[in-house]
């Protein structure tokens, strides 16, 4: 395996991937503040909870699409136009919400909103794993790191803005936010990595591999808890008198861990193995999940989403890794684009029936299902992943160490 022509030393400082970082922060921000005014837009337009949820699997459906079918061009070096396309159509679909009135057009701006994100994620994961590979998933867990740092800042002011200008202010501020952003993205450092010259259309093909389905399989179950999460928490929060304010401060707690602890998850991960810390993590979560049904109130349920969120710290920071090293170099975008999809398949999968659920049944049999599911998908795909060894990394059998 050799490197393009002029392509620049492998190892370089950490200081070259913060451009990365704060787009991926910025991104997160944007997304994670629309979870903060989903129980008042309910309450002041008069969406049902199934309108919310269908709102919410708009999105990711719409990144789904995007990650499928446009992820492996950052692998062939388009990641700048990607990002840069990217952040405007986010400028744009907030621009929508200012406005917006109409269940439909919140729908649109929102599948608008998961399009730009699926858009810019993987180039931005991809520049994490192939800045160093012997420590990619340190690097990666520092991406983790800003996108929770963007959804701890943007649920918390989203929460002030609402409190300052009704609903619609944190989306005109969002969108001046992204236009602003423009030219970090224009201007983000050439890629480091091997490019993918195969000429590949899709990157469908990545899925015969046994070692990506498993972990595949394992960051979709765990994405149905986080569709949920954010289809139901928030209405819910809002039936037991709690406001903007309470769920943005929900959101950061379970946040808040998960940015303390996701650069030395990574790290623990590139030493004694991502799946073995991922699968620590995810268990926890999943059965911390379950117990959200019978809790009562709305500050016991902030202690235990504190508590997921160290779980998730460890647990889907190494999952990043997982899914880097069970594909070649040259395919890390498309691999990781894959994740992405997974991610908003899962989501969208759980958040429609979990907002059913909880409308029709109630939070105890909805966080039972949820938790369940993620526990099921989560040990599947581990039994997946058994027997096989990673493509990439110092664990690969090219580089003479004991694989996992």
């Amino acid at each position: 395996m050799t490197r393009r022509p002029g392509a620049p030393p492998r190892r370089g400082s950490d200081r070259e991937l913060l451009p990365f970082q704060l787009l991926m922060g910025v991104t997160a921000g944007g997304i994670g503040g629309i979870v903060t005014v989903l129980g008042e837009l309910r309450d002041e337009l008069g969406f049902s909870g199934a309108g919310i949820g269908i709102m919410v699997a708009s999105g990711f459906v719409a990144a789904f699409v995007s990650q499928v079918t446009l992820a492996r061009l950052a692998d062939v070096g388009h990641s700048r136009i990607m990002a840069t396309a990217g952040i405007a159509l986010s400028a744009a679909a907030m621009g929508m919400m200012v406005f917006a009135v109409d269940l439909p057009v919140w729908i649109l701006s929102r599948a608008a909103l998961g399009f730009a994100g699926g858009l810019i994620l993987p180039g931005v994961r991809r520049a994490a794993s192939v800045h160093d590979p012997v420590r990619a998933g340190e690097n990666l867990g520092r991406m983790v790191v800003a996108e929770t740092t963007g959804f701890i800042f943007g649920p918390s002011l989203t929460a002030l803005l609402v409190w300052l200008g009704g609903i619609r202010l944190p989306f005109a501020v969002f969108a001046v936010a992204m236009l602003a952003f423009l030219p970090v993205a224009v201007r983000l450092p050439a890629d480091r990595g091997l490019l993918d010259r195969s000429g590949r259309a899709t990157s469908f093909d990545l899925l015969r591999g046994r070692r990506l389905q498993g972990a595949l399989v394992i960051v979709g179950g765990y994405f149905m808890m986080i569709g949920a999460w954010e289809a139901v928490l928030p209405v819910m929060f809002a039936d037991r008198g709690a406001g903007a304010a309470a769920t943005g401060i929900a959101f950061t707690m379970v946040a808040l861990p998960i940015m303390l602890v996701g650069t030395r998850a990574g790290r623990l991960a590139d030493r004694v193995g991502p799946v073995r810390v991922t699968m620590t993590g995810l268990v926890t979560v999943s059965l911390s999940t379950m117990t959200l049904g019978v809790i009562g109130g709305v500050i016991p349920i902030v202690v235990v989403m504190t508590l997921v969120g160290f779980a998730d710290g460890y647990g889907f920071t190494a999952a990043h890794a997982v899914v880097a090293r069970a594909v070649t170099e040259q395919r890390q975008a498309a691999a990781l684009g894959l994740m992405g999809a997974a991610e908003v398949a899962g989501a969208a999968i759980a958040a429609l029936p979990a907002a059913w659920m909880y409308d029709s049944l109630g939070s105890g049999p909805t966080w039972a299902a949820v938790g369940l599911a993620v526990l099921v998908l989560v040990l599947a795909g581990r039994l997946r992943i058994r027997g096989t060894v990673p493509a990439s990394g110092p664990d690969a059998p090219q580089a003479k160490r004991p694989s996992e």
